[in-house]
């Protein structure tokens, strides 16, 4: 790795890192996202953040290149999830925003690679919580009484890491495929249609530049509820600082950055397959080998802004995501049985009224 980037990704700069005191007061300062600075709660003084666009891919070789994050930071472990936490120094963390958990230990330091870049959060807290109780209204099948009376527990902000990959690929492809064609003939007297299938070998290669592709770097991140409050704009994402932990928390990655590799390449390949079931208009698959190469590889360690929320009912935890740019919300909320069940027999009673009414004509 360059001494420029070194510089850039590990710097233990204490003075602008975190911990950040107003200089009117000496309270503690956090991250305002209608602001985009640093805001005292009790003064009101604001401190501007100068966020940099310089976000450059990395090496891929620099996957293996791996250093404890510095700086005034603390990390915290949940006991029940396993999910980690890098937190300002001054923040208190009681439980873990995604299991509940109140069990959370301090560890000493966090090994491994440290965020390349960031999208900042552009909503409130309050925003986020307004989103969640509107979404969670919003749900037909949710018992009346949870939605009457619903409370949400502590909506945290947290940044999500994220893995992106970058890669101009070559696939060199050979297999056989298979095509629908239809026969007509007289069986009987009667006319009769048939469908068959014609084989055929396939060989040849596609390229491709990736761009972006990205895997979730954390296990303890719903996976379906992350995919679900999509899109961000990959282009409002600036490089890393660590004054977007004041007064927020950043999730450190457990899916290790080979193994989130492995899982794009995955990507690459069913992208290539379904390309290459497009272009022969095949309707079967018999068999289809692909090996990639790859003509150059690069990576991004981003970290994408979560409220995460949770609501209990009947001694049940259900979790929400609210994506912190737009507000869109997606997570879990109790089912009425009696709802579900009322729906089912509208549903039915429907389509025998259809049948019915089709016997009648």
């Amino acid at each position: 790795m360059s001494e420029e980037i070194q510089e850039a990704l590990y710097s233990d700069d204490t003075a602008s890192a975190t911990g950040y005191k107003c200089p009117s007061c000496g309270a503690q300062m956090t991250f305002s996202p209608e602001k985009q600075a640093l805001v005292c709660g009790h003064c009101g003084t604001e401190k501007e953040v100068d966020f940099s666009d310089d976000v450059r891919e990395r090496s891929f070789e620099e996957l293996f290149d791996s250093k404890p994050w510095n700086g005034e930071i603390k990390v915290v472990q949940c006991q029940n999830c396993g999910a980690k936490e890098v937190l300002d120094k001054n923040e208190i963390s009681t439980k873990c925003p995604f299991c509940g958990s109140s069990s959370v230990l301090e560890l000493s330091e966090v090994g491994g690679i440290k965020p390349d870049t960031a999208i900042p959060f552009k909503i409130s807290e309050k925003q986020a919580r307004g989103s969640c109780l509107k979404w969670i209204k919003s749900r037909f099948f949710s018992p009346s009484k949870f939605k009457k009376d619903v409370r949400l527990n502590e909506v945290k902000g947290c940044y999500c890491p994220v893995w992106t990959f970058d890669s101009d690929t070559v696939a060199v492809y050979s297999g056989r495929l298979g095509k629908h064609y239809t026969e007509t003939r007289i069986v009987n007297g009667k006319t009769v249609t048939v469908t068959k299938t014609r084989y055929f070998n396939v060989s040849g290669q596609m390229r491709t530049m990736f761009d972006d592709i990205y895997v979730k770097g954390s296990e303890a991140v719903n996976e379906n509820y992350l995919q679900r409050i999509q899109p961000y704009d990959m282009n409002t994402y600036v490089k890393y600082d660590d004054k977007m932990l004041a007064g927020y928390a950043a999730n450190h990655y457990t899916v290790e950055p080979l193994e989130a590799w492995q899982t794009a390449e995955a990507r690459m390949k069913g992208y290539f397959h379904n390309e290459i079931v497009r272009k022969y208009n095949a309707d079967e698959v018999v068999s289809l080998s692909i090996s990639l190469m790859h003509q150059s590889r690069s990576f991004k360690y981003l970290m994408l802004p979560v409220y995460i929320s949770a609501v209990n009912y009947k001694d049940k935890l259900y979790n929400q995501y609210i994506n912190g740019v737009s507000g869109k919300v997606a997570g879990s909320v109790p089912k009425s049985i009696v709802k579900i069940g009322l729906t089912v027999l509208v549903g039915i009673a429907v389509v025998v009224g259809i049948f019915l009414l089709t016997k009648l004509l």
